[in-house]
């Protein structure tokens, strides 16, 4: 039988879960999309791109997943956002020319929709109008003008914010240069690790195909060896060593990302 102390010590536990509960859901949702790190929002928006493969089509950023992504908030009436739109396809060709190849993506302010022609001549990457309903400048809590950069698993790598400290402007040799060295500086690097002789667990981005190879000495020459190839059906997976208590040496590990 239940005391009445049992009982309100119980129903205090329960008070005491619920609030720790709600406390981590509020933390959850105010995580602030400019904080590095950060997963990039979600919405849906109408590409009014024509050069666009997706032209006329509503999605997301979700469909860039696998490639470092920039996006912009810009306005189609702005003459700096003219500009700046030029200049971002000036550096998506130079970086495509280099074998990088990066998505750009812009945001047309909701005050843009009567002038989207500033901004289908000027490039031909996806551009996507913001809705009142939608509002994605708020989802992104940014200002005209702001670049987000991310890597190929959606995580904010950096963020630059208009007339902060660190230029910019496409159109100013420094700024065209910040931006384009924290594009470069963005690819999300793999990590492994192994928890046990057997297990090991790779950090990489979904879709993309590892080799794995083990080493069984670190000398000189390293000696390293293929185990497996493997496509990663999410960002971390888990594969099991089983040639590893063969040899019943410590094992070296490391991923070689296939093309």
């Amino acid at each position: 039988m239940q005391t009445p102390y049992s009982f309100v010590f119980t129903i205090k536990i329960f008070i005491l879960a619920m609030i720790f509960l709600m406390a981590n859901a509020i933390q959850a949702q105010t995580i602030s999309p400019r904080k590095i790190g950060s997963q990039w929002p979600s919405w849906e928006l109408l590409d009014f791109q024509p050069k666009s493969l997706k032209h006329n089509q509503t999605y997301g950023l979700d469909q860039f997943r696998g490639r470092v992504t920039l996006v912009a908030l810009l306005a189609t009436w702005c003459p700096y956002c003219q500009r700046q739109i030029e200049k971002m396809e000036q550096l998506q060709k130079e970086l495509s020319d280099n074998k990088f190849e990066v998505n750009f993506a812009v945001i047309n302010i909701q005050s843009g929709k009567d002038s989207q022609e500033e901004f289908i001549s000027r490039c031909s990457f996806p551009l996507f109008q913001d809705t009142k309903e939608i509002d994605a400048f708020s989802k992104h809590q940014g200002g005209k003008d702001d670049f987000y950069i991310y890597n190929e698993r959606g995580e904010l790598t950096d963020y630059f914010q208009f007339l902060d400290e660190r230029n910019s402007d496409l159109t100013d040799s420094i700024g065209y240069e910040n931006v384009k060295r924290a594009i470069l500086q963005s690819p999300y690097k793999t990590e492994i690790t192994v928890d046990t002789v057997i297990k090991i667990t790779i950090d990489g981005v979904q879709g993309r195909t590892y080799q794995i190879q083990f080493s069984e000495d670190l000398g000189q020459d390293k000696n390293w060896k293929n185990l497996k190839a493997v496509t990663l059906d999410a960002d971390q997976v888990e594969i099991i060593d089983t040639t590893a208590t063969q040899s019943r040496k410590q094992r070296f590990y490391r991923t070689v990302e296939i093309p």
